[in-house]
């Protein structure tokens, strides 16, 4: 198995599979309505919504780094304004989510195992260390979704 499969390997595992850290992203996410996604049982916390919001957001950047483009933050997209709460505007989140996630898996199958250890465009990190990067971050935005999810049920 390669290193860039070792690594696809992993992200299916946070996404779907059998992850060490618990439960993977997509039964976390399941079940949960529009208004539990839009609600804020924590003052000073970002919604469920917000939170998918965010992690499509850098996941986008991350497909345009391992692609060979800069991409950095923009903050108006990092955490935008949900839309209207409605289960349809909430499904064609997830939608997206769905979307951004196949983008990401792709970008990273056609990544030459070579550059694994070369910067990307953004000239901080490791093609390797944007991969592991993002689904770190899942990880830890999935551990805030669970705990937001268990808030109101």
């Amino acid at each position: 198995m390669s290193a860039i499969d070792r690594i696809i390997s992993q992200y299916d595992a946070v996404l779907r599979g059998a992850a060490w850290h618990g439960d993977p992203m997509w039964q976390i996410l399941n079940g949960i309505s529009a208004e539990t996604a839009a609600a804020r049982p924590l003052p000073n916390a970002h919604t469920i919504w917000e939170i998918v919001m965010h992690m499509i957001f850098w996941e986008q950047v991350v497909i345009e780094r391992l692609q060979g483009r800069r991409a950095g933050l923009i903050e108006e997209r990092n955490f935008p304004p949900m839309p209207e709460i409605t289960e349809g505007n909430w499904h064609a989140t997830l939608n997206e989510l769905r979307a951004s996630n196949a983008k990401f898996r792709e970008a990273l199958s056609q990544l030459d195992p070579a550059k694994l250890d070369e910067l990307s465009a953004a000239g901080k990190r490791t093609f390797y260390n944007e991969a592991h990067g993002l689904i770190e971050h899942h990880v830890y935005h999935l551990g805030q979704i669970a705990m937001l999810k268990k808030a109101q049920s």
